[in-house]
């Protein structure tokens, strides 16, 4: 421990951000005496020093002490730098985080020496924005005060499920995840930005937005009008959003559409879909030249996406956005538009190597790379890993055709022939389920009828979550979103109005939805297989579920 630092991110893989406006400490070890998301108590253990941390919306205060009581007054450092050694100057203008963008930053600072408090706000946009938050959110206020308040924002926001029948160990558990998926994106929308800290949609459109559909639906309302704002302001909506700023990374296009895709078949209240129309059309165009004239994407003519584009995941990731796009433009009366976005949705099949042969298995026919020149990569199958697709082998994004399964199915010779490749896929862990790209195959099962297999699929990912441990990076939360999910009994098609059930881990749980009503899951029976489910009494297909059919509010019953 060297200093407490304003402003982090969640799952930048190692990379830096942020870490700026830094109280610096001698360096020292720490020893975590208390932790909740609303109130962090720390002992230096060389020094014994006492740092007691609670935030606000866009703040923090600092109650620091030596073991006897007596204050201490830390530095405030604000020459800081990041963990890159990239300087910043006295205007508060920064370089060096995960999106390369410049940007700058503000602080309103004060120290009360006497007691050992220091109290600082935030503000990307003014000198006097970080002055009003100070004075709404920190001004003669302690830190009980603040971690108070805090608390009931944060008790109102977990609340949203209620579980039983679990022990306190497992409530912990499924609380302390369910609590990383409020961290990320923020409302900065007072600084004039919005929405922000995307990083990025990559990470978050499979899993912690349509969580978000559940539990948050106005959040996701007020994300995707963000979109909208960003597009007429700036001319563009990128899969990355921080510190105010467009990234265009490119590691699977333009994601953004699928997350306003799920909220249009989910029917999410409060958006202005007229505005939502200029960004989707932009689209079009907005593709790479080589997607939109070949009908494939090629790796390293990226156009303005960053070096993380690759052939095979920009194609087959752009030919769903295209089907994304095509869903909401339609229903929007675009229907010209849309039929072109539709017909270019089958670009996926310009990827198909049939060729293409996994040795150990024989198993023929797997997505690829394909050059310039039209040729296809040689990649061995269970390769391809940044090379074919951005973190992930050919294998993996080979499942990867959400908005057209059957036309996958065919692809892999058939219902039997799919089922056995997916069987074999999770059996010999081909699929890395810490990633997010494999996050749907053990649900695929569904659309050939296989529901137990899912299920099956669907416990062995929940193994992995082993004590407080994740299978992967919780990019902005997606891993626990995914966690959460798994509790739940049913798994999210994002960018669609489905989810695919695999049964109730509790006994018991309870959804607060919007408008007072709620939805009630359980898990009745002994057994561990799906017997039957029932919503509202009545039998239910045991595969999907419709989005409609939870936010009616309800009960869901698995029979086991």
């Amino acid at each position: 421990m060297v200093g407490f630092s304003q402003l982090h991110a969640q799952g930048t893989g190692g990379t830096p951000s942020y870490g700026i406006f830094r109280y610096v400490c001698e360096p020292d070890d720490m020893e975590v005496v208390e932790a909740h998301p609303y109130r962090l108590h720390v002992r230096m253990k060389r020094s014994g020093t006492l740092v007691d941390v609670a935030a606000t919306a866009h703040g923090a205060i600092y109650h620091v002490r030596r073991a006897d009581g007596s204050p201490v007054v830390l530095q405030l450092n604000r020459r800081c730098k990041l963990a890159k050694d990239d300087c910043v100057n006295e205007k508060g203008e920064f370089t060096g985080n995960w999106n390369p963008a410049p940007y700058q930053c503000y602080v309103c600072e004060k120290t009360d020496s006497a007691l050992g408090v220091h109290r600082i706000a935030v503000s990307f946009k003014s000198d006097a924005q970080a002055k009003e938050y100070f004075d709404a959110e920190l001004d003669g206020k302690s830190v009980d005060d603040i971690a108070d308040e805090a608390r009931r924002l944060w008790d109102a926001a977990l609340s949203r499920i209620h579980i039983e029948g679990v022990d306190d160990s497992e409530r912990r558990r499924f609380y302390s995840q369910f609590a990383q998926t409020f961290i990320q994106p923020r409302n900065r929308t007072a600084d004039g930005i919005g929405w922000d800290d995307h990083y990025t949609l990559w990470d978050t459109w499979r899993t912690l937005f349509p969580l978000m559909a559940i539990v948050d639906p106005s959040a996701l309302a007020d994300n995707v009008n963000s979109f909208a704002d960003r597009f007429e302001r700036n001319g563009r909506c990128d899969s990355c959003y921080t510190q105010g700023k467009d990234y265009k990374v490119g590691q699977g296009g333009d994601e953004a559409d699928c997350v306003i895709a799920d909220a249009w078949a989910k029917k999410i209240p409060g958006i202005d879909w007229k505005r939502i129309v200029p960004l989707l059309e932009s689209r079009w165009n907005g593709r790479t030249r080589e997607y939109r004239e070949k009908g494939y994407a090629v790796g390293g003519a990226h156009e303005g996406y960053c070096g993380r584009f690759k052939s095979g995941s920009a194609t087959m990731s752009f030919a769903y956005q295209d089907w994304c796009c095509a869903e909401v433009l339609e229903g929007l009366g675009r229907k010209e538009m849309a039929a072109k976005f539709r017909a270019r949705s089958g670009n996926w099949t310009n990827v198909w190597d049939d060729s293409a042969i996994d040795s150990p298995s024989g198993m023929r026919g797997f997505a690829r790379a394909r050059h310039t020149d039209g040729s296809f990569s040689k990649t061995d199958p269970r390769k391809g890993f940044n090379t074919d697709f951005y973190e992930a082998s050919c294998w993996e994004y080979s499942f990867f055709v959400p908005h057209d399964m059957a036309g996958l199915i065919a692809r892999c010779g058939g219902r039997e022939a799919f089922c056995r490749r997916a069987e074999y896929a999770l059996e010999n862990g081909i699929v890395d389920f810490g990633n997010e790209p494999g996050f749907l195959v053990p649900w695929l099962f569904a659309y050939v009828g296989r529901g137990d297999l899912a299920a099956k699929g669907a416990h062995e990912v929940a193994k992995l979550f082993a004590g407080d441990d994740l299978p992967g990076d919780n990019d902005s939360g997606a891993m626990s979103a995914l966690y959460v999910f798994l509790k739940l009994g049913f798994f999210p098609v994002a960018g669609q109005d489905t989810y695919i059930m695999h049964g109730c881990a509790y006994p018991r749980i309870e959804i607060k939805l919007s408008r007072g009503k709620t939805f009630v899951i359980r898990a009745v029976g002994g057994g561990s297989a799906v017997k039957a489910v029932m919503l509202n009494g009545h039998p239910h297909d045991p595969l999907f579920l419709r989005h409609s059919e939870i936010a009616s509010g309800g009960e869901l019953v698995f029979v086991k």
